[in-house]
């Protein structure tokens, strides 16, 4: 009877520690500029990792869609890596004029280190300064 008493507290302690502890840190993924360049779309996304781990790997795969709705094209990005308690700016060029672009998804985490992708996933926290381009997962 003592040891299920026991069994069963450490279980209450246990769980209480883990509901009690605090949520990983989002990873804010803000796209922050598009500028037409040569004829190409440049892209610049700032990506600030506040936690206290570094991000080494941050590959998102991306679906841009026009101002209709209607998917143009899948891009491949790497964001990282981004160290501990770091802000950074990634700037990507696209085929195309940025007026087409209407919205992009984070469709998937395509890698993720040192995190599994679907953790890197749930933290991600996708904004966007442009009024005209929604950006979300």
């Amino acid at each position: 009877m003592r040891l299920s008493v026991f069994v069963l507290t450490l279980g209450q302690v246990f769980l209480a520690g883990v509901a009690g502890s605090a949520p990983a840190e989002p990873i804010r993924v803000e796209l922050n500029a598009m500028e037409n360049a040569d004829g190409r779309c440049r892209v610049s996304f700032v990506i600030e990792n506040k936690s206290e781990a570094a991000v080494e790997t941050l590959r998102l795969d991306l679906a841009l869609f026009n101002r209709s709705g209607i998917v143009q094209r899948r891009v491949a990005t790497d964001m990282g890596p981004v160290r501990a308690a770091k802000t950074i700016v990634k700037t990507f060029t696209l085929d195309g004029a940025c007026e087409e672009i209407g919205s992009v998804l984070v469709n998937e985490v395509a890698a993720c280190t040192p995190a599994d992708p679907n953790v890197c996933l749930d933290r991600l926290a996708p904004s966007s300064r442009i009024e005209q381009v929604r950006f979300y997962k």
